[in-house]
């Protein structure tokens, strides 16, 4: 059933673009602050209170679902969640628009450029590492998790970074938010060098990594790890729009490789 839901998802995600309309989740910063006011002096409560309410919700929803309609409400329910916490907006819009591929105006150009974190100035080694930034918070850190544990790991995933731009939550919050953000991602990143490895070159991406840990333990793995396998994309003579598309190319060969395992995760019986 996972590797269905994926699959379905990520198609009429990636064909009904209007569903990014609403992946707002403007309920969570309410919601935090309640929860900030309510236990004021314990900024880990929070985060751990957000979680177990997510969980709990997740949890209740799966049963009521598949009470209600068996097998297929819990389907449904797992492929709504799935198809509203992915993204929040289309990748491959945001890099067609951005390379020229697609016409549109200039505030939809402008929200492209700004929701990829680019500027007319950025170079290719930026660009395509801004695509590999925007795989993990967009595909791949909401796949791992949503294969892992279902429904919970997935709104758990999309409600901490959703969470973290809440402007009027307390820093010492956004600062426990921040780090269950690199806990989560952790594994993520692991599985994108890795996948990065054996979808493009492996001797630069392996040097990358190496260059990588002389300063830091070869454990810790931060997001800014995707700026350094980025340049094993790019080379000297590649301008912006030869690193957005490599860029780009990169992620797609990625995300085929990681359907293919859960595939033969499936067919091994290791998957449900």
């Amino acid at each position: 059933m996972t590797i269905l839901i994926v699959l379905v998802g990520l198609l009429i995600s990636h064909f009904a673009t209007g569903f990014r309309h609403l992946r707002r989740f403007h309920w969570v910063g309410p919601f935090l602050i309640w929860l900030q006011n309510r236990l004021s002096g314990h900024p880990w409560a929070v985060v751990v209170g957000l979680i177990v309410a997510t969980a709990a919700i997740s949890w209740l929803a799966l049963w009521f679902a598949t009470a209600l309609l068996g097998f297929v409400g819990a389907f449904l329910l797992a492929l709504i969640v799935f198809i509203l916490t992915i993204g929040p907006r289309d990748l491959d819009r945001d890099v067609a628009i951005i390379s020229g591929q697609v016409q549109a105006d200039g505030d939809e150009q402008h929200a492209a450029y700004r929701s990829m974190r680019l500027t007319a100035e950025s170079q290719a080694p930026e660009a395509a590492a801004a695509v590999l930034h925007a795989g993990l918070s967009r595909w791949f850190g909401l796949l791992f998790w949503f294969v892992l544990l279902g429904v919970p790991g997935a709104l758990i995933y999309r409600l901490t970074r959703v969470a973290l731009q809440v402007e009027q939550v307390d820093p010492s919050v956004l600062e426990w938010l921040a780090r269950l953000r690199l806990v989560l991602d952790w594994p993520v990143l692991a599985l994108l060098s890795l996948s990065l490895a054996l979808v493009s070159d492996l001797d630069r991406v392996f040097s990358a990594l190496r260059s990588q840990h002389e300063n830091i333990p070869i454990w810790v793995m931060t997001p800014s790890l995707l700026d350094r396998l980025a340049d094993t994309l790019v080379n000297e003579s590649s301008d912006f729009q030869d690193g957005l598309a490599l860029g780009h190319q990169a992620i797609w060969r990625i995300l085929v490789l990681w359907l293919v395992v859960l595939s033969i995760l499936l067919l091994a019986g290791w998957l449900a």
